[in-house]
């Protein structure tokens, strides 16, 4: 039995295994391309929803602690409405019973 060695030898070319640029540059969210004007860099083309240098921000982003504020502040506002409403409810219910009492002559406390 003969043992070799050296490694077998890796077929040359383009090594897919490594990251590409898109992935270290602009965070795995978006590709990168060569400046608008030219130049030896490159700049990061974020895909939808991603933005800054290297799409590290996501646009949502921004928007989540105002949406979140909004939908409670509706949701606790339909809860005081609801509640004012109840309550009127209530007080036309007191006084019809009230009124139908008097009107038949009942002594009734209510």
């Amino acid at each position: 039995m003969m043992s070799t060695p050296f490694p077998a030898p890796q077929p040359r070319g383009i090594d897919h295994s490594l990251p590409t640029c898109g992935e270290t540059r602009c965070s795995g969210h978006g590709t990168c391309v060569s400046p608008l004007g030219g130049g030896t860099g490159f700049v990061c083309d974020c895909n939808l929803g991603y933005r800054g240098q290297s799409c590290e921000d996501t646009v949502n982003g921004s928007l989540s602690l105002p949406l979140t504020l909004s939908v409670l502040g509706v949701i606790v506002g339909l809860l005081i409405l609801a509640f004012i409403v109840a309550k009127i409810r209530q007080k036309q219910k007191k006084k019809q019973r009230r009124d139908l009492a008097a009107k038949h002559g009942y002594n009734i406390a209510v």
